[in-house]
């Protein structure tokens, strides 16, 4: 695409055409690349998709067009329904793949080539096609042919291991089991990847006209999305230890949450190791005669308030000043004194957010079909240029395309 058009509100991804037939493994991925711009159809069969029997449905009753789950997933796309089975649909189908830029696809490892359907068939006459797979275990090796979940992806990926409540500081022995984080969190990751991946590949194919096949496994994705867990491992062998609403370390760091007067939770972080963030602390703290002993000469040297010791002490005298509170009380304080803190806030609670209203985070959307408007999640990142898509269905497709590769300048279409 060109600036320009981006510039125009198009979006980065103006004029890539996308086909998704894809379930909860990838409909993340297609949102993202139709929330850019990209025009995204989405391919389901004469029943529709499985994924419009996951609830929570509207006033909750399940019917295939009511499910909140398909509808923030599938924002921005378009719908057509294929019967594979029937040839004249099969070939519809290619004619489809034949005049797009890239195909999202979830689907049984061997049901598109069953169908005589393959990336291999396809490039013949769209070699500039993007074909773009995600799979639990990938294509091939010793587990291409498991079933997983997204709750076997955060188990065996590592990332559950990492959530949860403190050790027993004295033992490291856990009384509490891991916690898995919810809705698909490992398929947002991998998404993600499919993403990048995919235009990294639209930039490939912009310098040399030729397409390529990506194949996205969901567990390498979360399994490299663990932190610095994995490097610590392989590099020192050094075990990490899951901590309560803290990143997971090696070694325990004090605690950052204080249950307030209000019986609420409120997160703050001490920074002892930046001079500025620990000065900040102590001149906020002074400010409401808090400080017990903090403002001693000692504390200004950084390997005394490094010491374990130390940094619980400092701990605790911040969470008692923090439990003097209500809810939000501390918290626009302690952000303007330049502390990293928040309180831990029902999702709900975000909604009327002056901050998140101003960048456009949640927005309202038209249902025509209801006579209702309903809110729904915006863009993921602000770009005051190139807006995110903000349209249910993305504009109408054009009847005759030519393939991608051939909309190329000539020195840019692959030899044939």
């Amino acid at each position: 695409m060109t600036h320009q058009a981006a510039a125009q509100g198009n979006g980065y991804l103006f004029d890539v055409r996308v086909v998704e037939m894809a379930d909860e493994q990838g409909e993340y991925a297609g949102k993202v690349l139709a929330g850019l711009g990209a025009d995204v159809t989405k391919v389901e069969p004469p029943g529709g998709n499985a994924t419009r029997r996951i609830g929570p449905f509207i006033d909750g009753t399940q019917h295939p067009d009511r499910s909140l789950y398909f509808w923030h997933y599938n924002f921005g796309k378009r719908g057509l329904k294929l019967d594979l089975d029937v040839e004249s649909q099969r070939r519809r189908f290619r004619e489809l793949l034949a005049g797009t830029d890239v195909f999202l696809e979830t689907t049984p490892k061997e049901y598109l080539p069953g169908l005589g359907i393959s990336y291999a068939t396809v490039k013949e006459t769209n070699p500039g096609l993007i074909w773009v797979r995600l799979s639990p275990f990938g294509d091939d090796g010793p587990w291409a042919d498991y079933k997983a979940s997204d709750l076997v992806h955060l188990a065996l990926g590592g990332m559950m291991m990492n959530t949860g409540y403190d050790p027993d500081p004295r033992t490291k022995d856990y009384d509490t089991p891991p916690i898995a984080p919810q809705m698909f969190h490992s398929y947002h990751i991998a998404g993600q990847h499919a993403v990048i991946a995919t235009i990294g590949a639209l930039l490939y194919r912009h310098v040399t006209g030729r397409g390529q096949y990506l194949s996205t496994a969901v567990h390498e994705a979360v399994s490299k999305n663990t932190e610095v867990d994995m490097p610590a491992w392989i590099y020192q062998r050094q075990p990490f230890y899951r901590q309560t609403c803290r990143h997971a370390a090696a070694t325990s760091t004090p605690p950052n949450i204080t249950t307030l007067k209000d019986g609420r939770t409120f997160m703050i972080r001490t920074n002892l190791n930046i001079p500025t963030a620990f000065a900040n602390l102590v001149q906020l703290l002074e400010q409401f005669d808090c400080a017990d002993d903090l403002t001693d000469e000692r504390y200004d040297d950084p390997a005394y308030r490094s010491r374990p010791e130390v940094q619980r002490h400092v701990s605790d005298v911040t969470q008692r000043f923090v439990a003097k509170f209500s809810f939000e009380g501390p918290f626009h304080e302690a952000q303007q004194a330049g502390l990293v803190c928040a309180p831990l806030r029902r999702p709900e609670e975000n909604l009327p957010d002056a901050h998140w209203a101003a960048r456009e985070t949640f927005i309202e959307v038209d249902h025509p079909e209801l006579g209702r408007s309903f809110t729904y999640v915006g863009a993921p990142w602000l770009d005051d240029n190139v807006p995110w898509r903000k349209a249910r269905e993305s504009r109408c497709w054009r009847k005759a395309r030519p393939p991608a590769s051939a909309r190329l300048p000539k020195s840019k279409r692959p030899a044939s």
